[in-house]
């Protein structure tokens, strides 16, 4: 399990929305060209599936995830429905603290494993690392679109 740290220029409840809404989330998000919560709702619930397209040279990936926990604005965890592309296995967890000055400490943890099992053994740390990478694109991204939609002028 991987765990990372990012301070947000915005509240926790701010943050969580602009992740989980998903009409906001494709205004910034570095990594999707598509996500949807499947039956049409905006965001996501317990038990709820979220379809994920990627972007660019990786819109051949869709992955459906299950979310197994949601409690805006503090945390949401989702797990893979099923194996899609080369991923057996991925699940995360997003965590959300409020901190000093309007700001907040976002912690996000994930677990990954591709397949089949004998090539994960052998590349499982590597296609963790490059998902480390774009994760942290990622949610620089965020704090950019949070800092903009604060700072009108800026954007």
């Amino acid at each position: 399990m991987r765990r990372l740290r990012f301070i947000m220029p915005a509240p926790a409840d701010v943050v969580f929305e602009a992740f989980h809404d998903h009409r906001q989330r494709l205004l910034w998000d570095t990594l999707l060209s598509e996500a949807y919560v499947e039956g049409g709702a905006t965001h996501p619930s317990i038990g709820a599936v979220s379809v994920n397209r990627g972007r660019g040279l990786r819109r051949c990936f869709v992955l459906r995830t299950r979310f197994v926990n949601v409690d805006p604005p503090r945390r949401a965890a989702a797990v893979l429905v099923e194996p899609s592309g080369p991923f057996q296995h991925w699940a995360a967890t997003l965590q959300h603290h409020d901190l000093d000055a309007g700001c907040s400490e976002l912690l996000y943890s994930f677990d990954l494993s591709v397949r089949p099992r004998w090539l994960g053994r052998w590349v499982d740390a590597s296609v963790a690392k490059l998902f480390e990478r774009a994760t942290r694109r990622r949610f620089a991204a965020l704090a950019s679109y949070l800092q903009s939609r604060a700072d009108p002028d800026r954007a």
